[in-house]
């Protein structure tokens, strides 16, 4: 079992016993709130690549199999490479769903640390 595969199990040992447990549980209703909830914001969710990886995933791929060949199995490869595709995909998707325009940057707000001045130094005269 290779360290990759090792990790996953761990990773996913938490979520065994829910998924284990028989007895399912009847939804609790949401206690009333006073006030309007928001819903939170749909979790952009990577779609599956049925497809072999695209031309720059595969150059990607081919990169990562040159660098790191000796250390990854064929298998390791075929998933960093459906990784790389599954990425670039969402890059594409967050592209068209969100147009910049060239004056849009991101919010930096500016806010100098003022420190107090350094004591005095006191020089003792000799006597």
């Amino acid at each position: 079992m290779s360290r990759r595969r090792f990790l996953r199990s761990l990773a996913a040992a938490p979520l065994l016993p829910a998924a284990l447990s028989q007895t399912p549980r009847p939804p609790s209703p949401p206690p009333p709130s006073p006030t309007p909830t928001i819903p939170p914001p749909a979790s952009p969710i990577p779609s599956p690549s049925p497809s072999p990886p695209g031309p720059v995933a595969q150059a990607l791929g081919d990169v990562v199999r040159i660098r790191y060949g000796s250390q990854l199995e064929e298998a390791d490869l075929a998933e960093v490479r459906k990784g790389i595709e599954d990425n670039l995909q969402a890059a594409d998707r967050l592209r068209k769903a969100v147009k910049l325009g060239n004056g849009d940057e991101p919010v930096n707000i500016f806010r100098p640390r003022v420190t107090p001045p350094p004591p005095p130094v006191t020089r003792r005269t000799r006597r």
